[in-house]
């Protein structure tokens, strides 16, 4: 049986750039996520009331008449 040539320069090279390839988009998805996140986290605060801030009192309507 005769075994097929196997180009071990190219299959490394091919490895070598996926593994680029691979770890550019993991970095940016790990920023993207940082980045959402920071966004969460901003809207959630901006949302919860201040503890130190006293609690607005409620107007009431004058009565016509």
């Amino acid at each position: 049986m005769v075994r097929a040539k196997v180009d071990t320069q190219r299959d490394e090279r091919a490895k070598r750039e996926s593994q680029i390839v691979i770890d550019a988009e993991r970095a940016a998805r790990e920023e993207k996520t940082a980045r959402l996140r920071q966004l969460r986290l901003a809207a959630q605060s901006s949302q919860e009331p201040d503890p130190t801030r006293p609690k607005p009192t409620r107007r009431r309507a004058h009565s016509k008449g």
